[in-house]
């Protein structure tokens, strides 16, 4: 199916987090809104400090009035367990690491109609659902639809890889799925915004924060730059040619002076295209950047900045 292209993964992280205090335990931890912890819900967030740093992103499961999933494909179990772990006081709440199993990314404008052929239900936003022994969500991939597809067991994900074979659906390469986040403006944590770095200079703040949900770790320093203060720093496509440089790597501009860092690359061509979080007052397009003796094109923002 030329419409449509699948991409298998293992999630970093996959935890169980449940018992009496779960609920607000997480809506305390948790960037994004939680409540009103029904069933069902399916959302994307963040994990601060208490400076306001991403330590982690995740996707929140509300699974039952006390019984909730955490999974972030990206940030490493011991971040996000070790994050939660630390705040747990006179809470009653249980954090179990589970074993994640292969999962795939539905991708393209297929992805609906394939969902169907298969049998499977197509959730709304901001919702999952489970059937034939999937969790099934809307992802964050690319410009147009994408859903992830969690197995619960190693028999639905052989069912699924066995269905995806027969439906003759392509399956891409993590260099792929890079190209299309990159696209689509979507950055990546931990590789593009980490712990040095703050959500609003990732442009976080559209779907991923909630500024009405009231107080959660980090939540004074992120309100502060939103309502008050301005982002120094910020993320922008940038691309080169030739080799591919390492990343992170210092970028520079003028003679030397360093302008941010080239966080994530990917290769394209006789060249790469990447992302790097750049000083704001250095980011005039018509400078002349380098990152490890090689010129760097920025392209423009990722996403766009408050």
């Amino acid at each position: 199916m030329d419409s449509v292209f699948a991409y298998e993964y293992t999630p970093s992280t996959l935890l169980s987090v449940s018992d009496e205090d779960s609920a607000e335990f997480l809506q305390s931890q948790f960037s994004n809104e939680l409540r009103p912890f029904n069933e069902g819900q399916c959302t994307y967030g963040l994990w601060l400090d208490v400076r306001g740093k991403v330590l982690a992103d995740s996707w929140v499961l509300c699974r039952g009035a006390e019984e909730f999933s955490v999974i972030s494909e990206n940030s490493p179990e011991e971040v996000v367990r070790g994050t939660l772990a630390g705040h747990i006081i006179a809470d009653d709440v249980e954090l179990k690491a589970l074993e994640p199993s292969t999962s795939t990314a539905l991708v393209g404008p297929g992805a609906v109609d394939l969902l169907q052929r298969l049998g499977l239900p197509v959730p709304e936003a901001a919702s999952y659902l489970e059937a034939n022994g999937l969790h099934i969500f809307n992802g964050r991939r690319s410009v147009g639809k994408s859903f992830e597809c969690m197995p619960l067991s190693v028999e639905a994900g052989r069912w699924l890889s066995d269905q995806l074979a027969e439906a003759k659906v392509n399956f891409v390469s993590g260099e792929r799925m890079q190209l299309e986040r990159l696209a689509a403006g979507i950055p990546a944590v931990p590789a593009d915004i980490g712990p040095a770095d703050l959500p609003g200079e990732g442009g976080f703040e559209a779907d991923a924060i909630s500024f009405t949900k009231g107080c959660f770790l980090g939540q004074e320093v992120v309100a502060r730059m939103h309502n008050v203060g301005q982002a120094r720093r910020g993320l922008f496509r940038v691309s080169g040619k030739g080799c591919v440089p390492d990343s992170p790597c210092v970028l520079t501009v003028g003679e030397g002076k360093s302008a941010g860092e080239l966080r994530s690359v990917v290769s394209v061509g006789d060249g790469w295209q990447g992302v790097a979080l750049l000083k704001l007052r250095f980011s005039d397009a018509s400078s002349v950047y380098s990152a490890a003796g090689q010129l760097v094109q920025v392209d423009g923002p990722l996403r766009e900045l408050k």
